[in-house]
């Protein structure tokens, strides 16, 4: 898949033939766009856990990473709010993550 604005590019992760009647093969094209995207971002909570955020940031599409960003830090944050009664600081320290 290629972006059509900038230079992103996913590569689908299982392959595609496109067979039959355009009808069908729409579909099969939409649903191996959605589980490729599926498999990258699985693969980019990996390699975050790997290799630190810092240098996780340059390794995939910019989506995917705004969208492991935000899933990672909802969870942080929800840890946080459950934190709290037991210290007073889990949001601030939260934050400094």
């Amino acid at each position: 898949m290629h972006t059509n604005v900038g230079i992103e590019y996913v590569e689908f992760t299982s392959p595609l033939k496109l067979l039959g009647k355009v009808e069908n093969y729409m579909q099969e094209i939409i649903n191996t766009m959605k589980s490729s995207l599926r498999d990258v971002a699985a693969l980019s909570l990996v390699k975050l856990a790997k290799h630190g955020k810092e240098a996780w940031l340059a390794m995939d599409p910019a989506q995917t990473t705004l969208l492991i960003n935000m899933l990672t830090w909802t969870k942080d944050v929800e840890t946080a709010f459950g934190q709290i009664k037991g210290d007073k600081e889990a949001m601030k320290k939260c934050h400094l993550n």
